[in-house]
């Protein structure tokens, strides 16, 4: 039989319309799988949520849901998101009834998406649903006519005078910016990308000479994990001719072109003198910022903190490290093999970087490598991996689309996903399995899922790119479930007695947490009123990042291309909700 999908979504969306005018618990509860999700962003409160189960989903709508405060559901009239029946990504023989939708809130415009799942008695009933702010109501359009007062993403049209236009706005935004970011990475350019889109003066400062130095400082041979639409930049596209997984130097030169393209105030060279102070009654920074050794003082309203996920690089404690009188450095340090050739070389730590460097060590002929492994890591391939990605970021399909099919896909529903298809990657990866286990490689649980993971452990897997066969090949030795016991004048021995000779050791043994590096840059004032920033919370939400942080006028983004490009938005529509009035932002910090 063929199924009707338009007349499913349809029916579907005018229960769901009904249940949210009439907040009929009952009625919320029938749209809903037992197991069902819902994903809330900015929509029920100004902040990030995703529940898990029908019970709790109808207790948090009925909590939250105001009469008349979701109004005018309907079908959304983008062609790439009317109703289709989709297999739903990561699942095996799993297929859903996907489509858009769009509603109002008193103050903007939602955007949402569900995917509908038959259950056994025949009925469509919602899997999966995620519930976005889109736009504001209230957002004044620029007097030049270069920036939209909606947040789509659209390509902005430039009007005449553009470069007179530009100087005019960097002035008035260095002299009094309201937002000032920290950190010139990706997450930091596209949310100043957002602020210059509805007339926010934001100025981006950045500590090293150029942006993209943080890419151009990691080793050569470092190319992006996910293809290419997946870490498109927010507003600009690559060429047709890029490269799949975009090179190290290639992505820094990107970046830095972004800022030109999209007319960022940035100020490289650029970092706080002193920790900076916040005005509780003015609700205002006290900020001095010395830019190639010239003080300015600047009163933002809000400091977004754009410095990354990882923080200072982490090197256990381990006895006897002194006596060691070969090279020591952090997988952070190492910038290519080339300069040890022909060394014996031990690398600490069996994750994404370790089997990076591994890899360029062995092309550019060290004569060992060893790879010191203390417990059992996931590994998947990158074209694997990129399978899904793949499927959810069609090149023709709008990127904001993607972006939204994706978003309904909590980090923790990703997971279970992964768990149920374990058998599936299992047999997908039998050759590279095999090679590991020829080498003495510890496999984790074929169940877990690496994007995930990068957000829950920052750690604890790779994507393989071909180095699996050099540890089945021996080219890549590989001591598993083994600890470092201490050091030597000439190398390492390991817990089990066994000794490494080196003339090079690596930790690829990760980063200290968020907060360390936060509280070095914002002083422990500032810190003490902040909650956990990174990691998950109990929903399976990030901590902290681009969402309330607990210190008025702070906020914090970070995460890869597509969650900063994707929550760059709600941030800045948190931002402009309180600059217009319609959050009430505690002035003074909590306790």
């Amino acid at each position: 039989m063929t199924l009707d999908v338009g007349l499913i979504a349809s029916n579907w969306l005018s229960a769901l319309g009904s249940a949210l005018h009439s907040g009929d618990r009952s009625v919320v509860a029938a749209l809903f799988l037992p197991d069902g999700w819902l994903r809330d962003v900015l929509v029920f409160s100004w902040d990030l949520h995703t529940i898990d189960g029908r019970d709790s989903i109808v207790t948090y709508v009925a909590n939250s849901l105001k009469e008349d405060y979701i109004t005018n559901v309907r079908l959304d009239d983008t062609p790439e998101l009317e109703p289709r029946l989709r297999k739903v990504p990561l699942s095996q023989d799993m297929f859903s009834v996907e489509f858009g939708f769009r509603f109002e809130l008193p103050h903007g415009h939602g955007r949402g998406l569900a995917r509908l799942v038959q259950d056994q008695e025949g009925t469509f009933r919602a899997f999966a649903v995620v519930l976005t702010l889109h736009d504001l109501h209230r957002l004044e359009d620029s007097e030049s006519g270069r920036l939209s007062s909606r947040m789509d993403d659209v390509t902005v049209v430039s009007g005449n005078h553009v470069e007179r236009e530009d100087a005019e706005w960097a002035s008035q935004v260095e002299k009094d910016p309201y937002v000032l970011i920290v950190g010139g990475g990706h997450s930091g350019l596209e949310a100043a990308a957002r602020f210059k889109r509805l007339n926010i003066r934001c100025l981006v400062i950045e500590k090293n000479a150029r942006i993209g130095d943080n890419w151009r400082m990691r080793h050569p041979s470092l190319t992006l994990e996910s293809f290419r639409r997946h870490h498109t930049l927010l507003y600009q596209p690559f060429p047709a001719d890029w490269p799949e997984y975009t090179p190290r130097d290639e992505l820094a030169d990107w970046l830095e072109e972004y800022v030109c393209t999209q007319s960022l105030v940035v100020w490289t060279d650029s970092q706080f003198r002193v920790h900076p102070r916040y005005d509780g009654r003015a609700g205002r920074w006290d900020v001095r910022v010395v830019r190639a050794g010239v003080e300015t003082r600047l009163r933002p309203s809000h400091i977004v903190i754009a410095t990354g996920m990882l923080s200072h690089p982490l090197i256990p404690a381990f006895a006897d490290l002194e006596q060691f009188q070969g090279r020591l450095m952090h997988s952070s340090e190492f910038r290519g093999g080339s300069p040890f050739t022909g060394k014996q070389v031990v690398v600490i730590g069996a994750g994404d970087s370790s089997i990076d460097i591994c890899a360029d060590l062995v092309h550019s002929g060290a004569q060992s490598v060893t790879m010191v492994q203390r417990s059992a890591t996931c590994v998947v391939t990158r074209d694997n991996f990129n399978v899904v990605i793949k499927e959810m970021f069609p090149e023709d399909e709008p990127l904001d689309v993607s972006d939204l099919r994706l978003v309904a896909l909590p980090f923790p529903l990703l997971e279970k996903l992964s768990v149920a298809s374990r058998q599936a990657t299992m047999d997908a990866h039998k050759e590279i399995f095999d090679n590991l286990r020829k080498g003495g490689f510890s496999i984790a649980d074929a169940g877990g899922n690496p994007y995930a993971m990068h957000f829950r452990r920052q750690g604890a897997f790779w994507l393989d790119k071909g180095g699996a066969a050099l540890v089945g090949d021996g080219r890549i030795k590989v001591e598993s479930g083994k600890s470092v016991e201490r050091f030597t004048k000439t190398g390492l021995i390991l817990s089990d007695g066994t000794e490494l000779p080196a003339d090079l050791v690596v930790f690829a043994t990760g980063y200290t947490p968020m907060r360390e590096p936060n509280t070095e840059l914002l002083g422990p004032e500032v810190m003490k009123h902040v909650g956990p920033v990174g990691g998950m919370d109990e929903e399976g939400e990030l901590n902290g990042l681009f969402r309330p942080c607990g210190h008025p006028g702070l906020w914090f983004a970070a995460g890869d291309f597509f969650y900063s490009r994707f929550f760059s938005k709600p941030l800045v529509l948190q931002i402009k909700a309180i600059e217009l009035g319609l959050v009430q932002q505690d002035q003074k910090p909590k306790e």
